[in-house]
């Protein structure tokens, strides 16, 4: 009934929102889906347009470099010197200077042309058009001169004539039989300055072309691409609402190298490692493909891109826009013209749905009940008349809420009850451990009872025995309110006295069946409840003899300080180990534990007391060669520090 009645009341608002909403809502989709791919065709002829120009750019830029490279070569100083450099001029010796004469006339115009070049070479090296170096070659294809560019404008410029290295500078091996004019571009590694812009033209000392020597130019690639790409970069404006960029301009080559981005962060690094979400896209690039595509960038922003190759197939350009922030304003419009539809509509609905509700009272009375119920009034009732049609159904919750009360109590009285039978466990653990060290004693008296010392020293065991027998009888008509009891202040302690004394009482007596190591420095104080880590203490010491029962084995107790100060303890037994899925699993767990016999509350026990106190307690074990259990404390000089 309750759900005939919800029906009835949804399907009444559904039928008006049918008429109201939908309409709207379809034709605020309808605009916003036209806006979108209408600006997806304006953002891809923008792009064409943007790598055309790009390209265009480029390569007007590429045409002025040869130029001026062309001109370089035909200039008389530039040749004079590289011919003069393959063949010195000989100086007859009838028109040798006079030996009053110190000067070399015959040397005397090279250095006037070398001057000249040097002057030409120069003026490119420190203009602004991407000029990285530039090498002479003599017809002989030996070097002449490498000039390199200052690496700071106010630099002097580097000419090299002597111990030229062969690797550093050379003319493409074509250029002694290519045309007089033609200048060849390529891309090169170097060390100095990753992928460079190499131009070699011949430099020809004859009417014929056949005595002829090469110019090399390197240009900064990156620097050329840049220059052709800032009318680009300087026309699009940063969105001011956000950091994010809106082009980006990407050059690779056929290694899949990074040549240019406008992110400078990412040049010459490989596209497929930097850009994982371009891999498709890059190779497409990389095998000189061009066409239009888009990606979804690393943070979740769509970008559309437009790729052609470059100079032939050696690099590829492509123009980025992030399609997701171009479009933002038209998407956002777009919901917000959806969102406006969705609320008029929904008005609408709501009001003409007023207009047919009858008889929602007993609905409102039942949802408020509810309520009530939820919030935790169990004993809420659901007041309605008899000839109400949503009686049953208050009746129903009101059955409903009786069970759960019932059920609440139930579950109750069964947490009381567990919480007994863990404070029992727990109980029976320490008692357990009190008749093993009193045990440990008797057996021992049997052996020993003659000797003085034995018999003072067994009496002050039997009396600390008593006392923790004792105290667990307090603890029945006192419950506890952890598993690990209630702890004192922690104050500064001596472990030592407590460690010999917890020694003397239970595993001095076992001597007889196991060999012990006690290794303790004079004093060792820490901050924490000794009476709680005495309990730890002959927990770890008890749990080590136990380990060993099956056979004789070696028990080592050793206390210092770690290499931070802090102090700490350790019970070392040659027992059975335990398993590392053990350890991780179940070790520290409540009635977790590898004997026949035992709760398994004592590792849970010491390790709460151990975390009251500040501490930590770590375990390092070996099936079948024994476990060490390591005990870390606060130190209370480095507690007083503070």
């Amino acid at each position: 009934m309750w759900s005939g009645v919800v029906q009835s009341r949804s399907r009444i608002f559904l039928t008006f929102a049918l008429f109201c909403v939908l309409p709207l809502l379809l034709l605020s989709g309808v605009n916003l889906l036209v806006n979108v791919r209408s600006g997806e065709t304006l953002v891809r002829n923008e792009l064409e347009h943007e790598l055309a120009a790009t390209t265009q750019s480029f390569e007007t830029l590429l045409r002025e470099r040869k130029q001026e490279i062309r001109n370089l070569a035909a200039s008389s100083a530039l040749q004079t010197c590289m011919l003069w450099a393959d063949h010195p001029p000989i100086t007859p010796a009838a028109s040798r200077p006079s030996g009053n004469s110190t000067g070399n006339p015959a040397s005397q115009p090279a250095d006037n042309e070398m001057q000249e070049a040097k002057s030409a070479i120069a003026s490119l090296l420190r203009g602004p058009n991407s000029y990285r170096a530039i090498a002479a070659f003599a017809p002989s294809r030996q070097a002449i001169f490498v000039a390199e560019a200052p690496p700071t404008k106010t630099g002097d410029i580097i000419f090299l004539t002597r111990d030229l290295l062969v690797e550093q500078i050379q003319p493409e091996k074509v250029v002694w039989t290519a045309p007089e004019d033609e200048v060849l571009c390529s891309i090169v590694a170097t060390a100095a300055a990753g992928k460079t812009l190499r131009c070699t033209t011949p430099v020809s000392f004859s009417e014929a072309g056949t005595t002829r020597g090469a110019l090399v130019a390197d240009l900064r690639l990156d620097s050329v691409i840049s220059s052709a790409a800032r009318p680009l970069e300087s026309s699009v404006a940063e969105n001011k609402n956000t950091s994010r960029r809106s082009t980006v301009v990407l050059v690779v080559d056929d290694q899949d190298e990074i040549v240019y981005h406008t992110n400078a962060a990412l040049t010459h690094q490989h596209a497929q490692s930097s850009m994982p979400y371009l891999r498709a896209i890059g190779a497409e690039m990389v095998a000189g493909h061009s066409g239009t595509n888009s990606f979804k960038a690393a943070d979740g922003d769509q970008w559309l891109v437009t790729y052609s190759p470059l100079m032939g197939n050696q690099l590829s350009l492509a123009v980025a826009r992030n399609y997701s922030l171009a479009s933002h304003d038209a998407r956002r419009y777009g919901w917000i013209g959806i969102m406006l539809a969705l609320l008029v509509g929904s008005i609408a609905a709501v009001v003409l749905t007023q207009y047919s509700q009858r008889r929602t009272k007993s609905i409102d009375q039942v949802a408020a009940g509810v309520d009530e119920i939820v919030k935790g009034k169990l004993d809420h009732r659901i007041e309605l008349l008899s000839s109400d049609a949503l009686r049953p159904l208050a009746d129903n919750v009101g059955l409903v809420t009786k069970q759960l009360r019932e059920q609440i109590a139930r579950e109750a009285e069964s947490r009381q009850f567990q919480s007994f039978v863990r404070l029992s466990a727990v109980l029976t653990h320490d008692l357990k451990n009190a008749i093993e060290a009193l045990s440990l004693i008797v057996n021992n008296m049997e052996k020993h009872y003659e000797k003085e010392e034995f018999r003072v020293d067994a009496m002050q065991s039997l009396t600390i025995a008593t006392d923790k027998l004792r105290a667990l009888v307090a603890r029945l008509s006192n419950p506890v309110n952890t598993l690990s009891g209630e702890h004192k202040r922690p104050r500064p302690v001596d472990l030592v006295p407590i460690l010999k004394r917890v020694i003397a009482m239970t595993a001095e007596p076992a001597r007889s069946q196991h060999e012990l190591a006690v290794k303790l420095p004079e004093a060792l104080v820490a901050l924490v409840d000794g009476d709680r880590v005495d309990k730890v203490i002959e927990n770890l010491i008890i749990n080590g003899l136990e380990a060993m029962a099956a056979k004789r084995g070696k028990l080592t107790v050793a206390a210092g300080e770690t290499d931070a100060g802090k102090p700490y303890f350790s019970v070392t037994d040659t027992g059975e180990g335990m398993s590392e899925r053990f350890i991780a699993e179940r070790l520290f767990h409540p009635f977790a534990t590898t004997k026949r016999k035992g709760v398994g509350l004592g590792l849970y026990t010491c390790r709460e007391v151990v975390s009251a106190n500040g501490g930590t307690i770590e375990v390092e074990s070996e099936q079948g060669a024994g476990t060490t259990f390591r005990v870390v404390l606060p130190s209370a000089q480095s507690k007083g520090g503070e």
